[in-house]
């Protein structure tokens, strides 16, 4: 039976890419997302390039759609394989704060979308794979986790107690068949709302950033999966 792949937060940039790319291993894929009409869009680019894929609404910011997705995908497909969680999207400024401005709240509204939920997702999936003694959870992950950036006040917070997170889940579920790791984004994804954002912008950037295409983060969730020889991957030069 082929094995299923499920991406949480699938998008028509990173998330098409990495359809694709597990599609081309014989992988199915389950897209989640909170609109029909993207959701729609994905499975039949994918279905053009004859990869079976099929699309479940939510919004993986939110701890019962998650588990509520996740039952409808084990419904449809029988199990969960690989799961991938990409929480990012949205405008670049959507809730980050630097860090002279970083308060209670606004930490909150960043540790909910990138950290809790992120947990909710593994309680969700873990059980079946600890039971069968096989599966991968993959997150996509932040530079600002591992090289701190003042303008990433909140987020980079989140993003290095998640990296603390996967760093342990890996290291407890090492014995029990199951790998965890993540790809963290270190440059503009080309295409993505971030790119086309900076792109647009009026003011002068200052630096010249540096884009890289959703297919080299792609392969580089691949190559993790793959060889399970290592926790992460940085793709990208911001922060170094």
């Amino acid at each position: 039976m082929p094995q299923t792949l499920a991406i949480f937060g699938a998008g028509p940039v990173l998330g098409l890419s990495l359809a694709r790319r597990f599609g081309r291993e014989g992988f199915r894929v389950a897209l989640v997302a909170r609109t029909t009409e993207n959701l729609d869009r994905l499975v039949a680019e994918l279905a053009r390039d004859g990869i079976e894929a099929a699309g479940f609404t939510g919004d993986v910011y939110d701890g019962a759609q998650i588990e509520a997705a996740v039952a409808a995908i084990t419904k449809r497909f029988g199990q969960i394989d690989v799961v991938e969680f990409s929480p990012g999207g949205g405008n670049m400024g959507d809730g980050i704060e630097g860090a002279l401005d970083v308060d209670p709240a606004n930490l909150q509204l960043i540790l909910d979308r990138f950290l809790l939920s992120g947990v909710a997702l593994v309680r969700a999936v873990l059980p079946g794979m600890v039971e069968r003694g096989d599966g991968a959870i993959l997150f996509t992950a932040g530079q600002s986790g591992i090289h701190p950036t003042p303008f990433l006040g909140n987020i980079g917070m989140a993003q290095a107690a998640l990296r603390n997170y996967f760093y342990n889940l890996n290291g407890a579920l090492a014995d029990k068949g199951v790998y965890v790791g993540a790809v963290n984004v270190g440059a503009l994804i080309e295409g993505s709302v971030p790119h086309q954002g900076i792109m647009s912008a009026t003011e002068p950037l200052g630096f010249e950033p540096e884009v890289i295409h959703p297919d080299v983060f792609a392969d580089g969730f691949w190559d993790l999966y793959a060889k399970r020889d290592r926790v992460e991957a940085l793709v990208g030069s911001f922060g170094q």
